[in-house]
């Protein structure tokens, strides 16, 4: 997680950039109701709180765009390339600001937004305490170099991970060849 705190040690944790509050960067829109009988199956994917739940005919949110859960999986946060149909469980983003979306989409993964839920049963968030955080905004540029960085270490992760999988394989392979006639 990105730690913003800088009472605890003023040297290690200087903000480079302004800290701006979410709720001046974007709005937090509330999905629509959705139920399974009233969907018309389509191009569009249907989010709930914790990522696609089918596809509809018509989308509300414009791509590419981030979805917050709001009940359920609250703190969830999700990034779709496609316009989409956010259901009543979710919030989607609306800019407002200059603010790269994807930017936007990798700090709010690192805020842990589930530490924001409140309420006795279905936890949920509420936008009013997201619109609060403040978050370091940094030049369109700036932002853009950072998806850049953020997707070249991710996709190398990504190849890591698959090469593992691949060795760890190889050994299963291998060690029953080794044991078994």
């Amino acid at each position: 997680a990105i730690n913003l705190d800088s009472s605890n040690n003023a040297e290690s944790t200087k903000i480079k950039y302004p800290l701006v509050a979410l709720g001046q960067i974007c709005t937090l829109e509330y999905g629509k109701a959705l139920p399974e009988k009233k969907r018309v199956v389509g191009e569009f994917p249907v989010l709930g709180s914790n990522g696609i739940v089918g596809y509809h005919n018509e989308f509300i949110a414009q791509a590419p765009t981030i979805i917050i859960g709001r009940k359920g999986s609250a703190g969830k946060v999700t990034y779709i390339e496609k316009n989409c149909f956010p259901i009543d469980t979710t919030f989607y983003v609306r800019l407002n600001k200059d603010c790269d979306t994807k930017f936007l989409y990798f700090v709010l993964r690192e805020l842990n937004l589930d530490n924001q839920q409140v309420g006795i049963g279905v936890p949920g968030i509420n936008r009013s305490n997201v619109y609060k955080i403040k978050i370091p905004l940094p030049p369109l540029e700036t932002q853009k170099e950072i998806v850049a960085f953020v997707e070249q270490k991710t996709a190398h992760i990504s190849h890591l991970t698959q090469e593992r999988t691949t060795l760890q394989n190889s050994i299963e392979l291998n060690l029953q060849k080794m044991l078994v006639e």
